[in-house]
Formats: structure tokens, C-alpha cells, sequence
């Protein structure tokens, strides 16, 4: 990871190879504003194209299959299919897409998880664009890149060893496990004396830190890591 780069630019590779494109790139993020801002600093810079807009999960998804984009620039947190689950399956269906997150938070679970999704970048929304081109250049140049303010979140990770379900809660982790023994939302209200509405909340933030897309996904990855037997 690195904050800084040096050498050739994928970006400026594709247009000096007879001057045939420029690097195709995908927006996702649930801020209309955000994306017609990008889209235009862009833009503005004609070895870049905006092929494709969004604030939907699934779409992103759809746009990336069918337009195959050299960049995907996306937020983890979006409806219909959280950010983190849309770059695991962007990354299974279309290798050569690279992908930056542009997040608003800093946390060492978020940042794990998209970086675990097959992300390449991952850059805080309030940088400067000039940081963000940084991040562009970085993982179009084939190599990962992490703000340097977020250096200290991949050193903590590495230094706890962390397993990714370790990144919940404890009262996560128990909504967690409850939802693999097949309990329902109300039913693990009622066990847990919390509402409904907090039981949902739990449930979107398991998901996202762990980067899977419903209970069917959480079941089986509870399975998998050992969260709940079998049997149980």
C-alpha cells in the first residue's frame, strides 16, 4: 500500500498507444451530487471517461459487466447491494476493472472489507481531488493505495491478525449468529429486548463489514467461519 506513486501512468499508456481511448471509469455511489461532481472534475481531463453513473449496488454491478470500465471508483455503503459485496462479485466478474473506494469513514472493519472484496484504493472523501488523482493513478498503475492518513488502520490489522468476523461487535455477533440459527428479526427482538428497527441496523452493519448480501450470504458464512454449528 502507498500513498505516493512513481513511474508510467495506465492512463497515460492507453492514450499514447495511438491515442485509441481514454480510461473508461464507472461512478457508484448512493450521493447523486457526489457523482456529477466527480463526473465533471473528470471530465474535464480528456484522458478520462464517465461510461457509466450510479447509486445502486446492483446497477453498479450490470454497468461494470456490460461496460467493462479500466476503473471503477465506488462507496461501500449503497441500496440494493452494499459497495463491499458489489466489488466482490465486480472483481469475480470482471478482472480487469481496477477498483478505488471513495469512502467517508476511515475505519479499520470498512476499510478491511473492501480491501478483502478485491478493491485496489481506497481514498476518504474529504481529501482533496488531487489526493484522489493520486489513488486514480496508483491503481491504474497496477498497485494498491490507502490515504496516508489510513496507514495506521492496515498496520493495526496486521499486528491483531484479525479474523473478519472478528470486526463485529459483540451484540453484532450475536444478532449474527441468531439470524444462521434461522431466527427471525422479531424473534431476535424479542430474544435480545431491542426492536425491530435496531435489529435491522445490526443486520446492515454485518453485512457490510463482512461484505455479504442477505441472510441466505450470512447464514453461510456463519457456517464457514464456525459462528454457529451445524447442529445447532
Amino acid at each position: 500500500m502507498q500513498g505516493n506513486h512513481v513511474g508510467g501512468h495506465r492512463a497515460d499508456r492507453i492514450l499514447s498507444h495511438g491515442a485509441t481511448r481514454p480510461v473508461r471509469i464507472v461512478l457508484a455511489d448512493e450521493q447523486e451530487l457526489m457523482r456529477e461532481g466527480l463526473a465533471a472534475l473528470l471530465g474535464a481531463q480528456e484522458r478520462f471517461e464517465v461510461v457509466g453513473s450510479t447509486g445502486d449496488g446492483r446497477d453498479c454491478l450490470r454497468l461494470c459487466v456490460d461496460r467493462k470500465p479500466d476503473l471503477l471508483v465506488f462507496n461501500e455503503s449503497m441500496p440494493g447491494l452494499n459497495g463491499v459485496e458489489a466489488a466482490r462479485r465486480v472483481a469475480s466478474r470482471c478482472p480487469h476493472t481496477r477498483m478505488l473506494c471513495l469512502s467517508e469513514t476511515g475505519d479499520r472493519p470498512c476499510v478491511r472489507a473492501v480491501f478483502d472484496a478485491g478493491a485496489h484504493g481506497y481514498v476518504l472523501k474529504r481529501c482533496k481531488f488531487a489526493n484522489l488523482m493520486d489513488g486514480i493513478d496508483s491503481v491504474l498503475s497496477s498497485r494498491y493505495h490507502v490515504s496516508p492518513e489510513l496507514a495506521y488502520v492496515l498496520v493495526e490489522s496486521f499486528r491483531r491478525g484479525d479474523e473478519p468476523h472478528s470486526v463485529l461487535t459483540p451484540r453484532e455477533k450475536e444478532v449474527a449468529q441468531l439470524y444462521a440459527e434461522g431466527l427471525s428479526t422479531r424473534q431476535i427482538a424479542e430474544r435480545l429486548h431491542i426492536s425491530m428497527k435496531t435489529v435491522g441496523t445490526h443486520r446492515e452493519h454485518i453485512q457490510s463489514k463482512l461484505g455479504v448480501d442477505g441472510i441466505a450470504d450470512l447464514t453461510r458464512y456463519a457456517l464457514r467461519e464456525g459462528m454457529v454449528s451445524i447442529d445447532h
